[in-house]
C-alpha cells in the first residue's frame, strides 16, 4: 500500500492543470450540502432581516431540509468526479449530479450512514469517529458498483476498511495544518484544501481496493 505522503503527492499531480474545475466541483458540493445549514444560514438570514426571527428560522429549516435531501446524490457525484480524476479523466460539473439518477439508493445511503454514525456516537465520541471511518468508502464503492443497495455499500465499506481505519485517520490528521491555513486566510485556503482532500481520499480508496487482491465486491 502507498504511504499517505505518496497519496497526497499523487493527488497533487492529478490536480495539475485541473484545479479550476476541481475547485468549482468542491465548492458547489459544499454549497449544496453544508454552506447554508446551521449557524451559517441563521446568520445570513439575520443579517438581511435583522428583526425577522420567524423568517430566519424558516430559511434555516428549508436550507437544512434541502441539504438533507440532496446530500446523498451530491456526495455520490463528488466521489464520481474525483474517482475520474484518479484515472486522469477530464471531469466536469455534470459529474457532481451523476447521483440523481440513483436518487433512492444514494439518499438512503446518506440516511443510513448518518443514523449508524450517530448511534455509535451516543456511546462515546471515539466510537462515532470509528463508525465514520468505517463507512467512509461507501460512496466510492457504489460508484464502482451502482447496482448494489445502500446497505450493501455500507457492508462492503466496513469490510474494505477492516484494519485500515487508523491509516485513514492519520491521513485526516495530516491535513490539520491546511485546515488552520484556511481559517487564517478567512476561508480562502479552503479553496485549495477541499479538492486536495477529496483527490487524496479518492486515491486512498483506489489504493486500498487494488491492494486487497482477491477482495470480492
Amino acid at each position: 500500500m502507498k504511504e499517505n505522503r505518496e497519496l497526497k503527492e499523487l493527488a497533487l499531480s492529478q490536480l495539475s492543470g485541473k484545479w479550476v474545475m476541481a475547485i468549482i466541483v468542491s465548492v458547489v458540493a459544499w454549497l449544496l450540502t453544508d454552506a447554508f445549514t446551521g449557524n451559517g444560514s441563521r446568520e445570513s438570514a439575520s443579517f438581511i432581516f435583522a428583526n425577522g426571527e420567524w423568517f430566519q428560522n424558516r430559511v434555516s429549516s428549508a436550507a437544512s431540509l434541502i441539504s438533507f435531501i440532496v446530500s446523498g446524490p451530491i456526495h455520490f457525484g463528488l466521489a464520481a468526479y474525483f474517482l475520474g480524476l484518479t484515472k486522469n479523466q477530464d471531469g466536469n460539473l455534470d459529474d457532481l449530479f451523476s447521483g440523481f439518477p440513483h436518487f433512492g439508493k444514494t439518499f438512503l445511503l446518506h440516511v443510513l450512514k448518518m443514523v449508524f454514525t450517530i448511534l455509535w456516537a451516543f456511546l462515546l465520541i471515539i466510537p462515532g469517529i470509528i463508525a465514520a471511518l468505517r463507512y467512509s468508502m461507501a460512496y466510492y464503492i457504489m460508484n464502482d458498483y451502482p447496482e448494489i443497495s445502500a446497505m450493501e455499500a455500507i457492508e462492503r465499506s466496513k469490510e474494505l476498511m477492516d484494519g485500515q481505519k487508523m491509516r485513514l485517520f492519520m491521513l485526516c490528521l495530516s491535513f490539520i495544518g491546511w485546515f488552520f491555513v484556511g481559517i487564517i486566510t478567512l476561508g480562502l485556503g479552503f479553496f485549495y484544501l477541499m479538492p486536495y482532500w477529496n483527490a487524496t481520499v479518492a486515491n486512498f480508496y483506489e489504493d486500498l481496493k487494488h491492494s486487497k487482491l482477491g477482495y470480492d465486491y
